[in-house]
């Protein structure tokens, strides 16, 4: 290789991925199909290597460009890193902190975080990306999320990411107030009961499959799966459905006139973590939103 890609043959790269062609490039970066084209030519060039293949039915990326594409993405994002943390430093523009975080967060300690956050960054721009951890571990290896918050179980592949244990949640079986089933205190009596089932590739609710796998196939009726916390709340109370949930989040969403919690005590705890890449050290921002966040967990009564 004579000499490194430009960052603008980077970010054309980047730009034709996401739209998938040549011409959708050209629209989003407001440039002409030649201009373009030349990027793409150059900078196949400085690489020695064809990254796209270019057809009737479109384009696709060879090997190489698979392997350069991830690679560039992740030299894009901690350049953007890089210069919002000048930013911030210098206190003269905004800057960006992006944070992915599971819906427990999200209806307990985040309101108090952003609060606390806001007053001593007033001019950063908080990004806030609510999801499963299996859902957020791309965008954290890719470089879109400075860190992010959720539960962990023994086979995640952790080993590229720090981890920084948070807090342990307790988690309940819940039902509308008045179901049949309302007082039932072994897993035994809920066989006949119509469930929704959280579901998630990996972490806490992966370890609950793990434990209660059993269980799960005595069931009369086949569950229901969703990651959706909202939409396991919404059957529970519309349909006499029963679910899984951490124990917190009754009062953040007012349903203790609503929801009871089955007096049954065997699911596990589950463990949140901190993940952040061991390539890429955290921001001052980032870093000092992480600090806000540990103190908001040892507060909260969990």
């Amino acid at each position: 290789m004579r000499y490194l890609p430009k960052l603008q043959q980077l970010r054309v790269f980047q730009q034709v991925i996401r739209s998938g062609s040549i011409r959708g490039a050209a629209r989003a970066l407001q440039q002409s199909q030649p201009a373009v084209s030349r990027s793409l030519r150059e900078l196949e060039q400085a690489l020695d290597t064809q990254l796209i293949i270019r057809s009737n039915q479109g384009m696709t990326l060879t090997e190489s460009g698979r392997i350069f594409a991830v690679r560039m993405q992740f030299i894009l994002e901690e350049l953007q890193r890089a210069a919002d943390e000048i930013q911030q430093i210098s206190q003269h523009s905004q800057g960006t902190v992006a944070m992915g975080l599971s819906s427990l967060l999200a209806l307990t300690v985040l309101p108090m975080l952003a609060d606390a956050f806001r007053k001593q960054f007033p001019q950063v721009n908080l990004v806030l990306q609510e999801a499963q951890l299996s859902t957020l571990l791309p965008a954290l290896r890719e470089g879109r999320l400075d860190f992010a918050v959720g539960s962990i179980s023994p086979e995640l592949p952790l080993e590229d990411l720090v981890r920084e244990p948070l807090f342990n949640a307790s988690f309940c079986i819940v039902a509308r107030r008045g179901h049949p089933l309302a007082n039932a205190r072994s897993l035994d009596a809920l066989r006949q009961a119509k469930w929704l089932l959280p579901e998630t590739d990996m972490g806490y609710y992966q370890h609950l499959q793990s434990v209660l796998g059993d269980f799960y196939q005595q069931l009369e009726t086949p569950p229901v799966r969703s990651d959706s916390v909202i939409c396991g709340l919404n059957m529970v109370l519309a349909s006499d459905y029963l679910t899984i949930v951490a124990r917190a989040m009754a009062r953040p969403l007012h349903l203790q006139e609503q929801v009871v919690t089955l007096p049954i005590d065997t699911l596990p705890q589950a463990q949140y973590c901190v993940l952040y890449s061991q390539r890429s050290p955290l921001t001052v921002t980032a870093r000092r939103l992480l600090d806000l966040l540990h103190g908001q967990c040892q507060r909260y009564a969990w």
